[in-house]
Protein backbone atom coordinates (compact mmCIF):
# COMPACT_ATOMS: atom_id res chain seq x y z
CA UNK A 1 0.00 0.00 0.00
CA UNK A 2 3.23 2.16 -0.28
CA UNK A 3 2.27 3.70 -3.39
CA UNK A 4 -1.18 4.58 -2.36
CA UNK A 5 0.14 6.44 0.83
CA UNK A 6 2.06 8.40 -1.62
CA UNK A 7 -0.95 9.56 -3.93
CA UNK A 8 -2.87 13.12 -3.03
CA UNK A 9 -6.18 12.11 -1.70
CA UNK A 10 -8.14 12.53 -5.06
CA UNK A 11 -6.01 10.29 -6.75
CA UNK A 12 -6.53 7.54 -3.96
CA UNK A 13 -9.68 7.86 -3.66
CA UNK A 14 -10.67 7.38 -7.21
CA UNK A 15 -7.45 4.48 -7.68
CA UNK A 16 -9.29 2.55 -4.55
CA UNK A 17 -12.89 2.54 -5.81
CA UNK A 18 -11.95 1.83 -8.97
CA UNK A 19 -10.69 -1.33 -8.05
CA UNK A 20 -12.80 -2.18 -5.92
CA UNK A 21 -15.92 -1.87 -8.17
CA UNK A 22 -13.99 -3.54 -10.49
CA UNK A 23 -13.71 -6.28 -8.07
CA UNK A 24 -17.32 -5.93 -7.00
CA UNK A 25 -18.03 -6.08 -10.56
CA UNK A 26 -16.05 -9.24 -10.94
CA UNK A 27 -17.70 -11.03 -8.11
CA UNK A 28 -21.37 -10.09 -9.04
CA UNK A 29 -20.62 -11.74 -12.28
CA UNK A 30 -18.94 -14.64 -10.78
CA UNK A 31 -22.22 -15.26 -8.24
CA UNK A 32 -24.85 -14.65 -10.97
CA UNK A 33 -23.04 -17.01 -13.23
CA UNK A 34 -23.16 -19.98 -10.08
CA UNK A 35 -26.66 -19.28 -9.43
CA UNK A 36 -27.42 -19.85 -13.00
CA UNK A 37 -25.64 -22.95 -13.06
CA UNK A 38 -27.08 -24.38 -9.91
CA UNK A 39 -30.51 -23.46 -11.15
CA UNK A 40 -29.99 -25.82 -14.06
CA UNK A 41 -28.62 -28.67 -11.77
CA UNK A 42 -31.81 -28.73 -10.01
CA UNK A 43 -34.63 -31.14 -10.76
CA UNK A 44 -36.88 -30.04 -13.48
CA UNK A 45 -40.79 -30.73 -13.77
CA UNK A 46 -41.54 -34.04 -15.63
CA UNK A 47 -44.92 -34.78 -17.61
CA UNK A 48 -46.23 -38.64 -17.49
CA UNK A 49 -47.61 -39.28 -21.23
CA UNK A 50 -49.30 -42.79 -21.79
CA UNK A 51 -50.29 -43.80 -25.10
CA UNK A 52 -53.32 -46.37 -25.39
CA UNK A 53 -54.05 -48.35 -28.27
CA UNK A 54 -56.71 -46.05 -29.31
CA UNK A 55 -54.35 -43.73 -31.22
CA UNK A 56 -56.83 -41.29 -30.91
CA UNK A 57 -56.63 -41.58 -27.31
CA UNK A 58 -53.55 -39.98 -25.24
CA UNK A 59 -54.17 -40.01 -21.25
CA UNK A 60 -51.48 -37.52 -19.53
CA UNK A 61 -50.94 -37.77 -15.94
CA UNK A 62 -50.59 -34.11 -14.62
CA UNK A 63 -48.75 -35.22 -11.16
CA UNK A 64 -46.17 -36.43 -12.56
CA UNK A 65 -44.73 -33.33 -13.79
CA UNK A 66 -44.32 -30.90 -10.22
CA UNK A 67 -40.48 -30.73 -8.91
CA UNK A 68 -39.99 -31.92 -5.73
CA UNK A 69 -40.50 -29.56 -2.93
CA UNK A 70 -36.94 -28.88 -1.87
CA UNK A 71 -35.97 -28.29 -5.60
CA UNK A 72 -38.79 -25.16 -5.46
CA UNK A 73 -37.42 -24.05 -2.36
CA UNK A 74 -33.65 -23.57 -3.47
CA UNK A 75 -34.86 -22.53 -6.90
CA UNK A 76 -36.64 -19.57 -4.99
CA UNK A 77 -33.93 -18.66 -3.18
CA UNK A 78 -31.38 -18.47 -6.04
CA UNK A 79 -33.37 -16.64 -7.86
CA UNK A 80 -33.88 -13.60 -4.79
CA UNK A 81 -29.73 -14.69 -4.57
CA UNK A 82 -29.28 -13.40 -8.38
CA UNK A 83 -30.37 -9.98 -7.36
CA UNK A 84 -29.40 -10.16 -3.74
CA UNK A 85 -25.80 -11.05 -3.97
CA UNK A 86 -24.22 -8.34 -6.66
CA UNK A 87 -25.92 -5.51 -4.47
CA UNK A 88 -24.44 -6.89 -1.06
CA UNK A 89 -21.41 -7.25 -3.12
CA UNK A 90 -21.52 -3.68 -3.85
CA UNK A 91 -22.13 -2.67 -0.63
CA UNK A 92 -19.33 -4.68 1.22
CA UNK A 93 -16.48 -3.58 -1.03
CA UNK A 94 -17.84 0.30 -0.80
CA UNK A 95 -17.44 -0.13 2.83
CA UNK A 96 -14.22 -2.03 3.08
CA UNK A 97 -12.59 0.50 0.37
CA UNK A 98 -14.00 3.63 2.34
CA UNK A 99 -12.34 1.54 5.84
CA UNK A 100 -9.28 0.76 3.83
CA UNK A 101 -9.42 5.00 2.14
CA UNK A 102 -9.77 5.30 6.10
CA UNK A 103 -6.57 3.41 7.66
CA UNK A 104 -4.65 3.93 5.00
CA UNK A 105 -4.95 7.96 3.89
CA UNK A 106 -6.74 9.79 7.11
CA UNK A 107 -6.72 8.07 10.41
CA UNK A 108 -2.35 8.73 11.22
CA UNK A 109 -2.77 12.20 10.32
CA UNK A 110 -6.15 13.17 11.98
CA UNK A 111 -4.24 11.73 15.08
CA UNK A 112 -1.41 13.67 14.96
CA UNK A 113 -2.93 16.63 13.67
CA UNK A 114 -5.66 15.98 16.92
CA UNK A 115 -3.35 15.06 19.28
CA UNK A 116 -0.64 18.46 18.55
CA UNK A 117 -3.96 21.02 18.56
CA UNK A 118 -4.46 19.77 22.59
CA UNK A 119 -1.15 19.93 23.33
CA UNK A 120 -0.66 23.67 21.49
CA UNK A 121 -3.95 24.47 23.63
CA UNK A 122 -1.89 23.46 26.67
CA UNK A 123 0.74 25.73 26.09
CA UNK A 124 2.80 22.61 25.03
CA UNK A 125 4.99 24.06 22.08
CA UNK A 126 7.90 21.65 23.00
CA UNK A 127 7.61 18.60 20.86
CA UNK A 128 8.25 17.89 17.22
CA UNK A 129 5.13 17.14 14.65
CA UNK A 130 6.00 13.59 13.36
CA UNK A 131 5.42 13.66 9.60
CA UNK A 132 2.81 10.90 8.07
CA UNK A 133 4.13 8.47 6.02
CA UNK A 134 2.48 9.56 3.22
CA UNK A 135 3.00 13.21 0.81
CA UNK A 136 -0.75 14.02 0.45
CA UNK A 137 -2.74 17.18 1.35
CA UNK A 138 -2.82 15.96 4.67
CA UNK A 139 0.42 15.42 5.14
CA UNK A 140 1.60 18.92 3.66
CA UNK A 141 -0.79 20.36 6.62
CA UNK A 142 1.38 18.33 8.91
CA UNK A 143 3.88 19.83 7.87
CA UNK A 144 2.21 23.51 8.23
CA UNK A 145 1.45 22.65 11.58
CA UNK A 146 5.03 21.74 12.33
CA UNK A 147 6.17 25.34 10.44
CA UNK A 148 3.54 27.12 12.35
CA UNK A 149 4.63 25.11 15.75
CA UNK A 150 8.52 26.49 15.27
CA UNK A 151 7.04 30.09 14.55
CA UNK A 152 4.99 29.94 17.45
CA UNK A 153 8.19 28.55 20.14
CA UNK A 154 10.28 30.86 18.47
CA UNK A 155 8.41 33.65 18.95
CA UNK A 156 7.30 32.91 22.52
CA UNK A 157 11.16 32.38 23.56
CA UNK A 158 11.62 35.68 22.19
CA UNK A 159 9.19 37.03 24.59
CA UNK A 160 10.68 35.19 27.23
CA UNK A 161 13.67 36.15 26.76
CA UNK A 162 12.13 39.84 26.39
CA UNK A 163 10.53 39.82 29.76
CA UNK A 164 13.16 37.99 31.38
CA UNK A 165 15.58 40.90 30.04
CA UNK A 166 13.33 43.45 30.64
CA UNK A 167 13.64 42.05 34.09
CA UNK A 168 16.78 41.96 34.45
CA UNK A 169 16.95 45.74 33.52
CA UNK A 170 14.22 46.90 35.43
CA UNK A 171 16.35 45.22 38.56
CA UNK A 172 19.62 46.75 37.07
CA UNK A 173 17.77 50.00 36.42
CA UNK A 174 17.03 50.24 40.22
CA UNK A 175 19.77 48.71 41.80
CA UNK A 176 22.15 51.40 39.97
CA UNK A 177 20.13 54.19 40.69
CA UNK A 178 20.20 53.26 44.62
CA UNK A 179 23.63 55.41 44.55
CA UNK A 180 23.29 58.08 43.08
CA UNK A 181 19.91 58.90 44.92
CA UNK A 182 21.64 58.10 48.16
CA UNK A 183 24.49 60.26 46.97
CA UNK A 184 21.47 63.21 46.42
CA UNK A 185 19.89 62.79 50.04
CA UNK A 186 23.01 63.31 51.80
CA UNK A 187 23.71 66.26 49.23
CA UNK A 188 20.08 67.52 50.16
CA UNK A 189 20.47 67.42 54.23
CA UNK A 190 24.17 69.18 53.83
CA UNK A 191 22.28 72.03 52.06
CA UNK A 192 19.15 72.29 54.47
CA UNK A 193 22.41 72.58 56.68
CA UNK A 194 23.11 75.15 55.04
CA UNK A 195 26.36 73.88 53.79
CA UNK A 196 27.17 74.65 50.14
CA UNK A 197 30.27 74.97 49.27
CA UNK A 198 31.08 74.28 45.48
CA UNK A 199 32.27 70.13 46.18
CA UNK A 200 28.55 70.29 47.11
CA UNK A 201 27.14 71.69 43.98
CA UNK A 202 29.52 69.81 42.08
CA UNK A 203 28.72 66.95 43.30
CA UNK A 204 24.81 67.52 42.99
CA UNK A 205 25.20 68.20 39.67
CA UNK A 206 27.27 65.25 38.55
CA UNK A 207 24.73 62.84 40.21
CA UNK A 208 22.07 64.89 38.63
CA UNK A 209 23.61 63.95 35.08
CA UNK A 210 24.02 61.19 35.83
CA UNK A 211 20.29 59.79 36.56
CA UNK A 212 19.17 61.78 33.43
CA UNK A 213 21.81 59.37 31.54
CA UNK A 214 20.76 56.62 33.20
CA UNK A 215 16.80 57.31 32.36
CA UNK A 216 17.96 58.41 28.99
CA UNK A 217 19.72 55.28 27.99
CA UNK A 218 16.51 53.12 29.94
CA UNK A 219 14.24 55.02 26.96
CA UNK A 220 16.90 54.11 24.92
CA UNK A 221 16.77 50.60 25.12
CA UNK A 222 12.93 50.10 24.79
CA UNK A 223 12.83 52.05 21.66
CA UNK A 224 15.49 49.83 20.38
CA UNK A 225 13.30 46.98 21.51
CA UNK A 226 10.35 48.65 19.38
CA UNK A 227 11.61 49.34 16.45
CA UNK A 228 11.47 47.42 13.31
CA UNK A 229 13.50 46.12 10.70
CA UNK A 230 13.13 48.07 7.52
CA UNK A 231 14.95 46.41 5.00
CA UNK A 232 16.36 47.89 1.30
CA UNK A 233 18.77 47.26 -1.21
CA UNK A 234 22.04 49.28 -0.26
CA UNK A 235 25.03 49.24 -2.54
CA UNK A 236 28.27 47.90 -0.71
CA UNK A 237 30.18 50.80 -2.31
CA UNK A 238 28.17 53.38 -0.27
CA UNK A 239 28.81 51.41 2.88
CA UNK A 240 32.16 51.34 1.97
CA UNK A 241 32.50 55.53 1.64
CA UNK A 242 30.13 56.17 4.52
CA UNK A 243 32.22 53.54 6.67
CA UNK A 244 35.37 55.77 5.51
CA UNK A 245 33.90 58.91 6.34
CA UNK A 246 33.27 57.43 9.96
CA UNK A 247 36.43 56.56 10.49
CA UNK A 248 37.64 59.55 9.66
CA UNK A 249 35.68 61.37 12.43
CA UNK A 250 35.42 59.14 15.23
CA UNK A 251 38.83 58.02 14.63
CA UNK A 252 40.97 61.01 14.04
CA UNK A 253 45.00 59.99 13.89
CA UNK A 254 44.65 56.44 13.81
CA UNK A 255 45.99 54.63 10.69
CA UNK A 256 42.97 53.56 9.50
CA UNK A 257 42.58 50.47 7.13
CA UNK A 258 39.17 49.37 5.68
CA UNK A 259 38.62 46.02 3.44
CA UNK A 260 35.74 44.82 1.85
CA UNK A 261 35.33 40.98 0.46
CA UNK A 262 33.15 38.96 -1.14
CA UNK A 263 31.70 35.22 -1.98
CA UNK A 264 31.86 34.49 -5.02
CA UNK A 265 28.22 34.39 -5.41
CA UNK A 266 28.12 38.00 -5.21
CA UNK A 267 30.04 38.91 -8.19
CA UNK A 268 33.30 39.30 -9.58
CA UNK A 269 36.01 40.99 -6.93
CA UNK A 270 38.30 44.07 -7.64
CA UNK A 271 41.06 45.65 -5.79
CA UNK A 272 41.49 49.51 -6.08
CA UNK A 273 44.20 51.05 -3.12
CA UNK A 274 42.17 54.20 -1.83
CA UNK A 275 43.65 57.72 -1.28
CA UNK A 276 44.97 58.83 2.31
CA UNK A 277 46.31 55.32 3.09
CA UNK A 278 43.56 53.35 2.84
CA UNK A 279 44.05 49.55 1.26
CA UNK A 280 41.07 48.04 0.45
CA UNK A 281 39.41 45.57 -1.43
CA UNK A 282 36.27 47.26 -3.21
CA UNK A 283 33.30 45.15 -4.40
CA UNK A 284 31.70 47.08 -7.12
CA UNK A 285 28.07 47.26 -8.33
CA UNK A 286 27.03 44.68 -5.22
CA UNK A 287 23.81 45.41 -3.16
CA UNK A 288 22.54 43.96 0.00
CA UNK A 289 19.26 44.04 2.20
CA UNK A 290 19.67 45.78 5.26
CA UNK A 291 18.40 48.37 7.51
CA UNK A 292 20.41 51.10 6.43
CA UNK A 293 20.35 53.02 9.78
CA UNK A 294 20.33 51.05 11.83
CA UNK A 295 23.56 49.43 10.09
CA UNK A 296 25.05 53.08 10.51
CA UNK A 297 24.29 52.43 13.85
CA UNK A 298 26.52 49.26 14.76
CA UNK A 299 28.84 50.57 12.70
CA UNK A 300 28.96 53.73 14.73
CA UNK A 301 29.18 52.36 17.40
CA UNK A 302 32.47 49.73 17.06
CA UNK A 303 34.20 52.06 15.14
CA UNK A 304 34.23 54.05 18.32
CA UNK A 305 34.39 51.63 20.73
CA UNK A 306 37.76 50.53 18.89
CA UNK A 307 38.99 54.15 18.26
CA UNK A 308 38.61 54.80 22.41
CA UNK A 309 41.40 51.98 22.66
CA UNK A 310 43.57 52.04 19.55
CA UNK A 311 47.07 52.88 19.87
CA UNK A 312 47.84 53.45 16.47
CA UNK A 313 45.88 51.28 14.17
CA UNK A 314 42.02 50.56 13.67
CA UNK A 315 41.13 48.08 11.07
CA UNK A 316 37.38 48.15 9.59
CA UNK A 317 36.23 44.72 7.64
CA UNK A 318 33.15 44.32 5.05
CA UNK A 319 32.22 41.18 4.28
CA UNK A 320 29.30 38.49 2.61
CA UNK A 321 29.36 35.51 3.27
CA UNK A 322 27.18 32.59 4.14
CA UNK A 323 23.98 34.90 3.22
CA UNK A 324 25.60 37.39 6.05
CA UNK A 325 26.81 40.73 5.93
CA UNK A 326 29.99 40.96 8.19
CA UNK A 327 31.35 44.06 9.85
CA UNK A 328 34.15 43.78 11.81
CA UNK A 329 36.06 46.73 13.60
CA UNK A 330 39.59 45.33 15.09
CA UNK A 331 42.18 47.53 16.90
CA UNK A 332 45.65 47.51 18.52
CA UNK A 333 44.01 48.08 22.25
CA UNK A 334 44.75 46.20 25.56
CA UNK A 335 41.72 43.95 24.03
CA UNK A 336 37.97 43.10 26.52
CA UNK A 337 38.05 42.28 29.80
CA UNK A 338 37.56 38.44 30.50
CA UNK A 339 34.16 39.57 32.06
CA UNK A 340 32.98 40.94 29.24
CA UNK A 341 34.04 38.02 26.89
CA UNK A 342 32.46 35.35 29.24
CA UNK A 343 28.73 37.17 29.99
CA UNK A 344 27.89 38.79 26.88
CA UNK A 345 27.91 42.70 26.36
CA UNK A 346 25.19 43.56 29.30
CA UNK A 347 23.33 47.15 30.01
CA UNK A 348 24.70 48.86 32.99
CA UNK A 349 26.75 46.26 33.21
CA UNK A 350 29.31 46.27 35.71
CA UNK A 351 32.57 45.64 34.23
CA UNK A 352 35.41 46.89 35.83
CA UNK A 353 37.51 49.39 34.05
CA UNK A 354 41.35 48.80 32.53
CA UNK A 355 44.46 49.84 34.99
CA UNK A 356 46.15 51.06 32.65
CA UNK A 357 44.41 53.35 29.61
CA UNK A 358 45.64 54.05 26.03
CA UNK A 359 46.67 57.37 24.40
CA UNK A 360 43.83 57.24 22.66
CA UNK A 361 41.06 56.41 25.35
CA UNK A 362 42.09 60.15 26.83
CA UNK A 363 42.18 61.38 23.56
CA UNK A 364 38.61 60.92 22.42
CA UNK A 365 36.61 62.91 24.56
CA UNK A 366 33.77 63.51 22.33
CA UNK A 367 33.71 59.04 21.76
CA UNK A 368 34.14 58.53 25.42
CA UNK A 369 30.81 61.01 25.86
CA UNK A 370 28.46 60.17 22.99
CA UNK A 371 29.21 56.00 23.50
CA UNK A 372 29.07 54.24 26.37
CA UNK A 373 30.00 50.23 26.68
CA UNK A 374 31.35 47.41 27.91
CA UNK A 375 34.89 47.64 27.09
CA UNK A 376 35.29 51.50 27.64
CA UNK A 377 34.93 53.58 30.66
CA UNK A 378 32.53 56.50 30.39
CA UNK A 379 33.13 60.10 31.14
CA UNK A 380 30.05 60.15 34.00
CA UNK A 381 31.52 56.33 35.80
CA UNK A 382 35.36 57.66 35.88
CA UNK A 383 35.08 58.22 39.50
CA UNK A 384 33.57 54.69 40.74
CA UNK A 385 34.97 52.33 37.58
CA UNK A 386 31.77 51.28 36.51
CA UNK A 387 29.35 52.15 33.47
CA UNK A 388 26.27 51.84 31.39
CA UNK A 389 27.32 49.56 29.08
CA UNK A 390 24.87 50.36 26.11
CA UNK A 391 26.91 50.81 23.00
CA UNK A 392 28.41 47.04 22.32
CA UNK A 393 24.63 45.74 24.32
CA UNK A 394 22.52 48.14 21.14
CA UNK A 395 24.70 46.49 18.39
CA UNK A 396 23.60 42.96 20.07
CA UNK A 397 19.99 43.88 19.78
CA UNK A 398 20.37 45.50 16.17
CA UNK A 399 22.26 42.30 15.14
CA UNK A 400 19.23 39.90 16.63
CA UNK A 401 16.80 42.00 15.00
CA UNK A 402 18.74 41.59 11.70
CA UNK A 403 18.80 37.67 12.28
CA UNK A 404 22.54 38.18 13.06
CA UNK A 405 24.21 38.43 16.20
CA UNK A 406 27.63 39.69 17.43
CA UNK A 407 31.16 38.78 18.85
CA UNK A 408 34.07 39.83 20.67
CA UNK A 409 36.79 38.12 21.06
CA UNK A 410 40.98 39.01 21.84
CA UNK A 411 43.71 38.37 19.58
CA UNK A 412 46.64 37.54 21.18
CA UNK A 413 49.59 40.18 20.61
CA UNK A 414 47.05 42.07 18.15
CA UNK A 415 43.86 44.01 20.35
CA UNK A 416 40.44 42.95 20.25
CA UNK A 417 38.19 42.35 17.27
CA UNK A 418 34.36 42.89 17.46
CA UNK A 419 32.28 40.96 14.42
CA UNK A 420 28.43 42.38 13.70
CA UNK A 421 26.81 39.85 11.29
CA UNK A 422 23.94 40.99 9.50
CA UNK A 423 21.41 38.31 7.71
CA UNK A 424 20.65 39.76 4.32
CA UNK A 425 17.81 38.96 2.08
Amino acid sequence: MGWIKRMRLKNALFAMMFFGLLLASLLSIGAFIGCNRLIQTLPQATASIEISSNPSVTIIHPEASAPPAWSQAVGSLLGVLLIALPILIFTLVILLTSILFYRTKLKEPLHILKSSTERIMQDDLDFVIPAPSGQDELGQLCGAFEKMRENLLANNQTLWRQAEERKRLNAAFAHDLRNPVTVLKGTAKLLRKGICDEQTIGRLEDYTLRIEQYIESMSSIQRLEQVSVQRKMIACDLLYRELEDTARLLAPGLSCRITMQECESFGTKTAETKAVGIDTSVIERVAVAIDHGLFMTVAENLIANGARFAERELMIGLEIADSFLLLSVMDDGPGFPDELLQNGPKPFGKVKQYTTYSRKAAECTACSETIMDDAKPSKVSAENGTHFGMGLYSCQTICLKHGGRLTLENIEGSGAKAAAFFKIE
